[in-house]
């Protein structure tokens, strides 16, 4: 089993016992997140509950729980894969984004903290060190914690948990496009707008902002 660049698999720390099935259902929601594993890649059980240091029983859990949500499909031999999304699958989830987060983020304007836009700052921050260093999984990451934060300060019922399976499908597609510094630099400026939109609690604005910011297409240059 390959996975793109760095495994990552060494950053993390060693699992607790204790809650083990979420701690490896989380892990690998980060690790698809983070475009670790490309579309199409097959992940074998027993490779993967190795390389995770467990038992398989945890990790055929969290595969199958991916799967139920559309995050992983399986083949004709039950080995769970990376869907290779379809250009109107891919359309279709960036359409349901641009619905969906535009709401968050509208509510957000309406109901951040003072914390909520200290910590969505720094992600812009982030988003930013990611286009100086042309870094695609320091993006991912940044991109990820900016739009789960949006959500989760919308106060919006489910919004993070409705979304979660749409920002899973993306970060395979997004790391194996590699997106070229034009698009990373772009990003920037639209994270930025909706930083300023639901910092000045200009609602509409917030809408808007985040609307082109998910319908964004990445670029090769």
């Amino acid at each position: 089993m390959t996975l793109i660049e760095d495994s990552g698999l060494g950053d993390f720390e060693p699992l607790e016992r204790a809650a083990l099935h979420e701690q490896i259902l989380d892990r690998l929601k980060t690790m698809i997140i983070l475009g670790r594993f490309a579309p199409g890649q097959r992940l074998p059980l027993r490779s993967l509950a190795d390389s995770l240091g467990t038992s398989l029983m945890p990790v055929r859990d969290a595969l199958q729980r991916l799967e139920s949500v559309g995050v992983l499909r399986s083949n004709a031999n039950r080995t769970m894969m990376v869907p290779v999304l379809t250009q109107k699958e891919r359309d279709d989830i960036a359409n349901v984004r641009s619905i969906l987060e535009s709401e968050t983020a509208s509510q957000a304007a309406l109901h951040r903290s003072r914390d909520d836009l200290k910590f969505l700052a720094a992600q812009c921050d982030a988003t930013q060190t990611a286009a100086e260093r042309q870094s695609m999984e320091l993006f991912l990451e940044a991109n990820y914690s900016f739009h789960l934060r949006i959500a989760k300060c919308s106060l919006i019922s489910f919004a993070s948990s409705i979304l979660e399976p749409l920002w899973l499908l993306t970060g395979p597609v997004m790391r194996s496009e590699m997106p070229g510094q034009l698009y990373l630099e772009r990003a920037v400026g639209l994270h930025l707008a909706v930083f300023k939109a639901i910092e000045a609690q200009d609602a509409e604005a917030a809408r808007l902002a985040m609307r082109n910011d998910v319908l964004a297409r990445p670029t090769s240059s």
